[in-house]
């Protein structure tokens, strides 16, 4: 009795290992940017970060006007453009305004309110 079990156990993982080993496999991925040009998204990129409200104001404080800054572009190598692209995501990684860490900080309190009412402490502030 124990035999034909195992016996149908076995055909049936036989069965299931055909049947999903069959199945064809589907890879979905991002465009990647050698359809536009690694130049083009480099330059897109860079024009995006240098027509922010805070770098046209500094450049120009420094005496530089759109038309300057677009020729420079221009005039930069493969190599400089994608340096540049690269430093200026960097950036704006690290140019948070600091609203994120005041909400964050809101909710972990909300949360800490919370959880002191549903575990019924009360908290007495003594002068």
């Amino acid at each position: 009795m124990r035999i034909p079990l195992f016996r149908h156990v076995g055909l049936f993982l036989v069965f299931s290992m055909l049947m999903f080993s069959s199945v064809p496999r589907v890879d979905a991925a991002m465009v990647g940017s050698e359809l536009l040009g690694k130049r083009q998204v480099d330059m897109r990129k860079l024009q995006r970060f240098l027509e922010s409200e805070v770098v046209a104001k500094r450049l120009q404080a420094l005496g530089f006007t759109a038309d300057e800054v677009a020729a420079r572009l221009d005039s930069l190598s493969d190599e400089d453009l994608s340096m540049f692209a690269q430093q200026a995501d960097q950036l704006r990684v690290a140019g948070d305004s600091g609203l994120g860490m005041i909400i964050s900080l809101l909710v972990i309190a909300v949360l800490v309110v919370l959880l002191l009412q549903l575990t019924g402490h009360r908290v007495v502030i003594v002068k």
